[in-house]
C-alpha cells in the first residue's frame, strides 16, 4: 500500500476530522483550526510537488528534510526537475545542514551502532571520496535493515511492497518502494558510461563502474534518511495497532499535540529564515557573554577538574539515550585518556540560528596543546534542534575522539 498523495496520511486525515471538531468550539477554536489547517495543506502540497518533479529520479521526501529548503528549491527551479536535483545536492552538501540531518538517526540503535561509518562516509562525501561514500552507506543500509526486524533480510532483499511505510511521507507512492525498484538493478552487463542513479546490486556486484559522482553520493544519504524514516514507521505502526479506539480525551490529546508540533516546526522555519549568522571574537563586547562562551568554559573546566559526572549533563541527549544510567562512567571513558591542564576559547562561531561552534586551544597534561573545534546544538529533550526563544539548551555534539582526531597540534610554547 502506498499514499497517492501526502494528504492521504492516516495523521493528515485525522488531523482534518479533529480540526473540524475544534472549529465547532467557537470563535477563537476556529481560528486556530484555520491557522493549523493552512500549515498541513502547506505542508503536503510541499511534499506532493516535490515528489512530481524529482519522483521519477528517485529522489525521497523524508523527515530531516528542511521545509523552508525544500520550498525555495521548488520556487527556484519552477519545472526544471534537473535545476531542482542540483539545488537539492547543493542543500546535502552544507556540512552543517547534513551533519544536523543526521543526528536523529541515532535514536535508532541499530543505526546508532553503524555511527562510525556514517561519520566515515560523511567525511569522504565532503572530501569528495564519493565512490567510498556510496559503498559504506550500501552497507550501513543492508547491515540495518537486516537487524531492525526479526526477519534477517538485508535492504537488498526487500521487495518494494515490503518497504511501506505507514503515515509517513517516505510512503508516498513515488517515494521509498517507488525508488526501491532501481536499488536492485544492475548485475547483467558491464556499464562503463556514467550513472546517476543508486543501483546497489550493479554496484556492490562489479558491473556498474561508473558511478563515483556526487550525485550517486548524495543519493545514497537521501536513501538512508528514508530508510530510517520506513524505521521509524515500522515502530510506529505497531504502537498504533496496539492502542484501543480513541476516545473524547485521546483525540484532544492529539489535536493539542500536533497543533503544538505544527507551531514549533513554524517558530524554528521562522527563526531560521531570519537568521543572521555571526563570529565572535575575545576582543568583541559580546564574546564573554555570549550563551556558547559561558557553556564552552563551563564545561572545559568540569574536565579539566576531572568532574566527569557534571560534564556529562552538558552533552546532547541522544548520548543520554544511547548510554542511559551508565552516561557518566561513558563520559569518563571518553573523556579521561585526554586529561586537560588548560585551555583558551579562540572564537565563536554562530552560524546556524541553533547550532554553534567554539574554536578553543587544549592544553594536555602532556604539555601538547591541540586548537580544536566544539559544536554545540540547541536542541529540546528530543533532541531536536530548537532556536531561541525556544524552549532548549546549548549541548555538546560530539566527544573528544572526534574533536580531537579533527584538530590542529600547535608547537609547544
Amino acid at each position: 500500500m502506498s499514499y497517492r498523495s501526502a494528504r492521504d496520511l492516516p495523521s493528515f486525515l485525522e488531523l482534518d476530522r479533529q480540526l473540524k471538531l475544534l472549529r465547532l468550539l467557537g470563535k477563537t477554536s476556529r481560528g486556530q483550526a484555520a491557522s493549523i489547517e493552512m500549515q498541513i495543506r502547506e505542508l503536503a502540497d510541499t511534499v506532493d510537488a516535490f515528489y512530481e518533479l524529482l519522483g521519477d529520479k528517485h529522489w525521497i521526501f523524508h523527515d530531516r528534510l528542511s521545509l523552508t529548503a525544500i520550498r525555495a528549491v521548488l520556487d527556484t527551479a519552477g519545472d526544471d526537475a534537473d535545476r531542482a536535483e542540483q539545488l537539492l545536492i547543493k542543500h546535502y552538501h552544507d556540512p552543517e545542514q547534513l551533519r544536523l540531518m543526521l543526528l536523529p538517526l541515532r535514536k535508532l540503535p541499530a543505526m546508532r551502532r553503524r555511527g562510525d561509518l556514517i561519520d566515515k562516509a560523511r567525511r569522504d562525501y565532503f572530501e569528495g571520496r564519493f565512490y567510498s561514500t556510496v559503498h559504506v552507506l550500501l552497507s550501513v543500509m543492508d547491515g540495518f535493515v537486516n537487524e531492525f526486524e526479526t526477519v534477517r533480510r538485508g535492504l537488498h532483499a526487500r521487495q518494494p511492497e515490503g518497504l511501506h511505510a505507514w503515515d509517513s511521507v517516505v510512503g508516498h507512492h513515488l517515494g521509498l518502494a517507488h525508488a526501491h525498484r532501481t536499488f536492485t538493478k544492475g548485475r547483467g552487463a558491464t556499464r562503463e558510461e556514467p550513472v546517476l542513479e543508486l543501483y546497489r546490486n550493479g554496484i556492490v556486484h562489479g558491473s556498474i563502474l561508473n558511478y563515483d559522482n556526487i550525485t550517486v553520493a548524495t543519493k545514497a544519504f537521501n536513501r538512508l534518511f528514508a530508510v530510517a524514516d520506513w524505521a521509524f514507521a515500522r515502530e510506529k505502526e505497531k504502537k498504533y495497532q496496539a492502542e484501543g479506539p480513541p476516545t473524547w480525551s485521546t483525540v484532544c490529546r492529539q489535536l493539542k499535540e500536533a497543533f503544538g508540533a505544527i507551531r514549533e516546526q513554524a517558530e524554528a522555519d521562522r527563526a531560521n529564515r531570519e537568521w543572521t549568522p555571526a563570529e565572535y571574537l575575545p576582543d568583541s563586547d559580546d564574546f564573554r557573554n555570549h550563551l556558547l562562551y559561558q557553556r564552552t568554559h563551563e564545561l572545559l573546566s568540569y574536565w579539566k577538574r576531572r568532574n566527569y559526572g557534571s560534564l556529562s549533563d552538558l552533552l546532547t541527549h541522544d548520548l543520554h539515550r544511547k548510554h542511559g544510567r551508565s552516561v557518566r562512567s561513558e563520559t569518563r571513558r571518553a573523556f579521561e585518556p585526554f586529561p586537560l591542564a588548560d585551555f583558551e576559547i579562540r572564537a565563536i562561531r554562530h552560524d546556524m540560528a541553533a547550532a554553534g561552534t567554539v574554536v578553543v586551544t587544549l592544553v594536555h597534561s602532556d604539555a601538547e596543546r591541540v586548537t580544536a573545534e566544539l559544536r554545540w546544538v540547541r536542541e529540546n529533550a528530543e533532541a531536536n534542534p530548537r532556536p531561541e526563544p525556544m524552549q532548549g539548551q546549548w549541548r555538546l555534539v560530539f566527544l573528544p575522539c572526534v574533536f580531537l582526531a579533527q584538530g590542529t597540534p600547535l608547537p609547544a610554547e
